[in-house]
């Protein structure tokens, strides 16, 4: 937290922005930007595309990319 809060006074940051991680990392960073009163933009992650399913092999790959046998 002490090298957090000393990071944004030499540099005199005066607002973060931080992505979304969700680890312990980031706690330090937005603990010294809320007590320095610098607003703080977190970035969320983009949403995931539904899964596909899995193929066997190869020719199901294909298949899958719309490619079809002779091309």
């Amino acid at each position: 937290m002490a090298d957090e809060a000393a990071l944004l006074r030499e540099h005199r940051i005066d607002v973060v922005v931080t992505k979304d991680s969700g680890g312990d990392a980031t706690a330090a960073k937005l603990t010294a930007a809320r007590e320095a009163g610098a607003p703080v933009v977190v970035v969320r992650r983009p949403a995931l595309p539904d899964r596909v399913s899995a193929v066997p092999d190869v020719a199901g790959v294909l298949e899958r990319l719309g490619f079809s046998p002779g091309r």
